[in-house]
């Protein structure tokens, strides 16, 4: 009788993970490893039965096309094997009605594959993206290098109608990508990031003594603008100025150093999230952030003037008024109003709650 109960059992539903390759200077080496964890304890904490498989494109070289923040030649191999992988699941019957695919980068041309079979195949399966950045956003390296957008536009809203959902992690993300899209947003979800990890794994280095030092945390890109901070150099003596890329660190020495910084700084001209930032947070950084992009949902009342690093003639103009104001926030450093803020922060923008919430209904 037992027997024939489990061959009764319906089939538990599959989500199919179409991870990120990993670069070892970028949170995408953590989300290789922690995102399939968070995933299956999540779905084992429902108690919804959910299964989780990884569809990966195999081993990378690591390489980062300079400035940028993958291999723009790599990642299509990567995502290329991802599709074969899950074509053949697909011809085995191995995905079922009422699988769901998460892609957790929405920027892959998976996504059209994807949607192919299911519709061509009647496969009745849900079809999830996250969105990083895109060229919807003139401030990022594909609205930078992308000078004919038509084509790439059509391939933004149309991955956005094949899919069924579309997450992001701010709502300054969502609201630029429906606005400069001109999709109606009904398919939208607006869940932070499943990053809940990084609490774990800053946990050992959190009691380090600070030290004199205000760190760039992201990538030497134009539109991070590491200008800004520079320009400031000689009106801030004492401290440090420290750009983390620059030093070429393994991911425990990065820690260490954000584990000593007193400040992280930020004059980006984009940014959908700022993981470096919170980082800092975790470890009693203070933030130095614009009042601009998501900072100012993420921030409220701890922003600077955004006028001061519009440019860099911006940064020129106001650094004799920028230099003094981080002098006396930095003064006024409070440990444990920068602890509550981490836990406002973690909580509701690096915590893969509603997300889970989503994918495991």
């Amino acid at each position: 009788m037992l027997c024939l109960q489990r061959r009764l059992l319906p089939d538990m539903p599959t989500l199919w993970l179409f991870d990120i390759e990993p670069h070892e200077q970028r949170y995408t080496s953590e989300w290789k490893h922690y995102l399939p964890l968070q995933l299956r304890n999540a779905a084992k904490q429902r108690g919804t039965g959910w299964k989780v498989r990884v569809i990966n494109g195999g081993a990378t070289s690591g390489a980062i096309t300079s400035g940028a923040f993958m291999d723009f030649a790599e990642t299509n191999i990567y995502k290329s094997r991802q599709v074969a992988k899950f074509a053949k699941a697909v011809r085995a019957e191995q995905v079922k009605a009422g699988d769901r695919v998460l892609f957790a980068d929405a920027w892959h041309p998976g996504v059209m594959s994807v949607r192919y079979m299911a519709d061509l195949l009647k496969l009745g399966i849900g079809i999830h993206v996250m969105w990083h950045a895109g060229s919807y956003d003139p401030a990022d390296q594909l609205g930078q290098k992308i000078k004919h957008k038509a084509w790439s536009f059509a391939f933004e809203q149309a991955v956005y109608h094949a899919a069924s959902i579309s997450y992001f992690a701010t709502k300054f993300h969502r609201d630029l990508f429906v606005k400069k899209l001109q999709v109606s947003g009904t398919k939208t979800k607006i869940v932070g990031w499943p990053m809940e990890y990084l609490k774990t794994v800053f946990a050992p280095y959190a009691g380090r003594k600070k030290e004199k030092i205000i760190l760039f945390p992201h990538r030497m890109a134009a539109e991070k603008q590491p200008n800004a901070l520079r320009a400031l150099e000689r009106l801030l003596p004492g401290y440090d100025l420290v750009f983390a890329q620059e030093q070429n660190l393994t991911k425990d020495q990065y820690r260490d150093l954000v584990a000593r910084s007193e400040a992280v700084f930020s004059a980006s001209l984009q940014e959908t999230l700022g993981i470096g930032v919170y980082e800092g947070l975790l470890c009693g950084a203070m933030p130095i952030v614009p009042k601009r992009l998501s900072y100012v949902e993420m921030y409220p009342g701890w922003c600077y003037d955004s006028s001061w690093t519009r440019s860099r003639r911006a940064v020129n103009q106001s650094k004799s008024v920028f230099a003094p104001y981080i002098r006396q926030l930095l003064r006024g450093r409070d440990p444990e109003k920068i602890d509550r803020l981490a836990q406002l922060v973690g909580g509701q923008y690096f915590s893969g709650d509603n997300l889970y919430g989503s994918l495991f209904r």
